[in-house]
C-alpha cells in the first residue's frame, strides 16, 4: 500500500460519522482555591488603601518629584529615591506592569539661587584677600554683628536703656554684651531645650558664630604677631563662611548678574545627585527633565490658568509683573466646559485640606527669596500662590507677557508631568514634606489648566527620615550625607534597612538599628553559602547520577509546601500597599525552615540513614535569590543560573565573568574536601574512635583528596607545619 493510500485511510477513520459523532469532553472551568491578591496601595488622596486600577491596562504613567539641586544629597534623599525605586521594581519585575516613570530636576528655585549666589560671592571675597589684613577682619566682625543681630539676639536678655551721657549706644558693644549672656545661658540645659523646642535653628546658628567668634580671637593674635599669611586669612574665612554669606549676599546679591553662575552649581550638585544614586542602585528614570528647559512651556502654561479665570497678574507696573493663582476663584469654581455632564466643582488642597491656612508651609513653599512686602505686591489673599515670579536684581530672568521672571516653584512639576504624560497620571509620588503646598498646589494648578476633575490618580508619600530621633534637616544642618553613611554601610545595608521599614510611615536612623539589618544579611549569605555548597557537591557526581532513590519524603515535601506557602505569602504582603517588611520576614522565615531541613538531613547522612534533597534547597535558595534581587538588593557580578544576590565585595585585579573572579567556584573543591574531613573526624570521635582511625582519615587527606586537587602535604619530624607544594591535579578518569 502506497504511503498516500494509508494516509487516506487514517483521515477517514479520524473523521467522525453523522451516526457516531467524536467529541472532547466538557472542560471544568477551575474553581481557584486562594484567588490572587488584588493590589491595594496606600493612597494620600484618601488616606487609606485603596484597589489599584491603572487607567490603561498594565501600563502606568508615574511621575516623580526630583531633587533641587543646590547641595550634597543626604541620607533623606536615600530614603525617598531608594523607596521609590523599590515600588517601581515591584511594580514592573514582579507585578508585570509595564511603567513610564518621569523625574524631574528642579534647576530654577530660591535655593538654589541666594546658594549660588552665597558661594560666588564667598569665592570673590576670597581672591580679594588673600592674606590676612586689619580689613579682612573687620568685615567679618561686621558680619558677625549683623548675624547675631538677625538671629540670636532676641534670645539675649534686654539690654539696659541708654545712660544720659551715652545716648547713642555702641552696637558692637551691645552685640558683644548679648553674644556674653547667650553663651552663658547655653550652658543652661533646661533654657537650651526650651529655646531648641521654639528655634530648631538655634543650635546651628549658635555654632556658626562661635566658630567665627574663636576665629576672629586667633586672627586679631596673629595680627599682633605680625603674621598676615595666606593660612590664617583661609582659616579665618572658612570659620566665618556661614556668618559671611549671608552678610556679603545682603551687600552685593543684586550685582550677581551672570546666569552661568546659578546654572553651574545646579549642574555640579545635580551631576552629585546622580552618582549618589547610582551607588544606592537607584535606577534612572524612564523621562528626565530639568525645569530651564521648560520655560517657554510653563508661560504658555501659566497663560492658559489665566485665560481660565483662576490666576491674575499684579505688580509694581504693567512690565514687571506677579502672576499669582487664585485660590478663592479655584475653590469651588465649575468647570468652563462640559465633562460628560458631571455635576462636581474644583476643590483646592485636596492632599491636606486643614493646612490651607498655614503661613509659616505657605512661605517656605515660596522661598526665601519670595516673602518680603515688596515680592508680594498685588497678592490678594494669604493663601494665594505665585505661578511667575518677576525677577528682582541678582535673579534669573527669561521673558514673559508679564516681563522678564523666573517660574514659581510649584509649577514647575505640573508642566513637565503635563507635557510628559498629559493631563492625567496614574501615580505621582515624593517626601511627605512636600505634600503641602507644594503637591497641593501642583494639583490645583494643573486641574484649573486642564479644567479636569482629578489630575493624579494615586499620590504616593515616602515618610519623614529621622536621625537618632530627631528629624532631619538640610536647613538644620543636622543631616548625614549619603557620602557619609556609604563609608559607614554597604548600599545593600542602606537599602535593606528601608526595605524592613513601611514606607509611608517615619523611619528612625539609627546605628543601633543596623543590627537587624547585618544579621538579616548574615542570614541569607549563610543559607545561599550553605546551598551553593551542597549544589556543587552534588555537581561533582555527575547530572546523572543516582544512588537510586527519590529522596523526595515528607520532610522535602513539606519543604516544597512551606516554598509554596511562602510564595503566596509574599505575593499578598506585595499587593499590600508594597509591606516589603512583612516580605523580608516571609523570605527569612523561608530561610529558617530551610536551614531547619537541610540541618536535620546533615545529621542523618552522618548516621548513614539519608541524604538532602539537594534540589528542593535549590528551589528554596533560587526564589529567596530572584526575590532581593527584584527589590535591588543584587550586588557585584551575577549570572544566570547563579544562586543568591551577587557578591558585595569583587575583585578587580583578577579575572572571571565580567572582569571578576568567581571565587566560590575556585575555592568550594577546597572547602567541600576541609568540610568532609572535619564531618569524618566529628563522626570517629562520636564513636570513640582510636587514634589509629584519626590518622587514616588524615592520611585519606594528603594522599587522595587534596592530591586530587593538585596539592601534596609533605609530613617533617619535629616541625610544627607541613609545607604546601602544588602539583599538577591528577586527570579526570571518570
Amino acid at each position: 500500500m502506497s504511503s498516500c493510500a494509508l494516509n487516506s485511510d487514517l483521515a477517514k477513520a479520524a473523521t467522525p460519522t453523522t451516526t457516531n459523532p467524536v467529541t472532547q469532553p466538557e472542560w471544568q472551568r477551575p474553581v481557584p482555591i486562594v484567588p490572587p491578591p488584588q493590589l491595594k496601595v496606600w493612597n494620600s488622596l484618601t488616606r487609606t488603601k485603596t484597589p489599584f486600577i491603572p487607567t490603561k491596562a498594565n501600563t502606568l504613567t508615574w511621575y516623580n518629584c526630583g531633587p533641587t539641586v543646590y547641595d550634597a544629597s543626604h541620607m533623606g534623599h536615600a530614603r525617598n529615591y531608594v523607596t521609590q525605586d523599590i515600588i517601581r521594581r515591584i511594580l514592573r519585575d514582579y507585578l508585570g506592569y509595564d511603567v513610564n516613570f518621569v523625574m524631574n530636576i528642579t534647576d530654577i528655585d530660591d535655593k538654589i539661587i541666594l546658594r549660588a549666589r552665597q558661594s560666588h560671592l564667598v569665592k570673590v571675597f576670597r581672591s580679594q584677600h588673600p592674606n590676612l589684613s586689619k580689613q579682612l577682619l573687620d568685615v567679618v566682625q561686621q558680619a558677625w554683628n549683623a548675624f547675631f543681630e538677625k538671629n540670636l539676639k532676641p534670645f539675649a536678655p534686654p539690654s539696659p536703656p541708654n545712660q544720659p551721657d551715652r545716648p547713642d549706644a555702641d552696637s558692637a558693644t551691645d552685640q558683644e554684651a548679648g553674644w556674653e549672656e547667650v553663651s552663658r545661658l547655653s550652658k543652661d540645659q533646661g533654657w537650651l531645650t526650651e529655646v531648641t523646642a521654639k528655634q530648631p535653628k538655634f543650635p546651628m546658628w549658635f555654632s556658626a558664630l562661635e566658630r567665627s567668634r574663636q576665629a576672629q580671637v586667633s586672627a586679631a593674635m596673629s595680627l599682633a604677631a605680625a603674621d598676615d599669611s595666606q593660612a590664617a586669612a583661609t582659616s579665618l574665612i572658612d570659620a566665618s563662611e556661614d556668618v559671611l554669606s549671608s552678610h556679603l549676599d545682603k551687600l552685593l546679591g543684586h550685582t550677581v548678574t551672570d546666569p552661568a553662575i546659578f546654572r553651574d552649581l545646579a549642574a555640579h550638585w545635580e551631576n552629585e545627585f546622580f552618582k549618589d544614586m547610582n551607588r544606592l542602585h537607584v535606577e534612572r528614570p524612564t523621562t528626565l527633565t530639568r525645569v530651564s528647559e521648560y520655560v517657554p512651556e510653563i508661560v504658555a502654561f501659566v497663560q492658559r490658568i489665566v485665560d481660565n479665570g483662576y490666576a491674575y497678574a499684579e505688580g509694581e507696573n504693567e512690565g514687571k509683573r506677579n502672576v499669582w493663582f487664585d485660590t478663592r476663584a479655584f475653590e469651588g469654581g465649575k468647570p468652563n466646559h462640559d465633562r460628560g455632564n458631571a455635576e462636581w466643582s474644583h476643590t483646592y488642597a485636596k492632599l491636606q485640606p486643614w493646612a490651607k491656612g498655614n503661613r509659616e508651609l505657605l512661605e517656605e513653599g515660596e522661598g526665601s527669596l519670595s516673602t518680603s512686602a515688596a515680592a508680594t505686591v498685588g497678592k490678594r489673599a494669604a493663601s494665594d500662590f505665585a505661578l511667575w515670579k518677576s525677577s528682582k536684581q541678582g535673579e534669573p530672568a527669561w521673558d514673559s507677557p508679564w516681563g522678564p521672571g523666573r517660574p514659581g516653584w510649584h509649577i514647575e512639576c505640573s508642566v513637565m508631568a503635563s507635557e510628559v504624560i498629559g493631563e492625567n497620571m496614574d501615580i505621582h509620588s515624593g517626601g511627605v514634606d512636600l505634600m503641602f503646598p507644594h503637591h497641593d498646589n501642583e494639583i490645583a494648578q494643573s486641574e484649573a489648566h486642564h479644567d479636569c476633575r482629578q489630575w493624579v490618580n494615586y499620590f504616593l508619600h515616602t515618610g519623614h527620615l529621622h536621625i537618632e530621633g530627631l528629624k532631619m534637616s538640610k536647613s538644620l544642618k543636622n543631616f548625614i550625607s549619603i557620602d557619609e553613611a556609604l563609608e559607614k554601610f554597604t548600599p545593600r545595608q542602606l537599602r535593606l534597612s528601608f526595605l524592613l521599614q513601611t514606607w509611608s510611615s517615619k523611619m528612625d536612623f539609627k546605628a543601633s538599628a543596623l543590627g537587624e539589618v547585618k544579621n538579616a544579611e548574615a542570614s541569607f549569605n549563610n543559607f545561599f553559602a550553605s546551598t551553593k555548597a551542597r549544589l556543587l557537591e552534588s555537581r561533582s557526581r555527575g547530572e546523572a547520577y543516582s544512588d537510586g532513590k527519590h529522596h523526595f519524603d515528607e520532610a522535602e515535601k513539606k519543604l516544597i509546601e512551606t516554598l509554596t506557602e511562602a510564595q503566596m505569602a509574599f505575593r499578598e504582603a506585595m499587593c499590600d500597599s508594597f509591606d516589603t517588611p512583612r516580605g523580608i520576614e516571609v523570605l527569612l522565615q523561608l530561610v529558617s525552615k530551610a536551614n531547619v531541613y537541610e540541618k536535620s538531613k546533615k545529621k542523618q547522612q552522618l548516621e548513614g540513614e539519608s541524604t538532602v534533597n539537594v534540589g528542593v534547597l535549590v528551589a528554596v535558595a533560587r526564589y529567596v535569590g530572584d526575590m532581593l534581587r527584584m527589590l535591588g538588593l543584587g550586588e557585584g557580578s551575577f549570572k544566570d543560573g547563579d544562586l543568591g544576590w551577587g557578591d558585595s565585595v569583587v575583585n578587580d585585579s583578577q579575572g572571571g565573568v565580567g572582569g571578576h573572579p568567581d571565587r566560590e567556584e575556585t575555592l568550594m573543591p577546597y572547602l567541600r574536601v576541609l568540610s568532609n574531613f572535619r564531618d569524618g573526624v566529628r563522626a570517629l570521635a562520636r564513636k570513640g574512635a582510636s587514634p589509629a582511625e584519626i590518622l587514616k582519615l588524615a592520611d585519606n587527606l594528603r594522599d587522595q583528596d587534596l592530591v586530587d586537587l593538585g596539592v601534596a602535604l609533605e609530613d617533617q619530624e619535629g616541625e610544627s607545619h607541613l609545607p604546601v607544594v602544588l602539583v599538577p591535579p591528577c586527570p579526570d578518569t571518570s
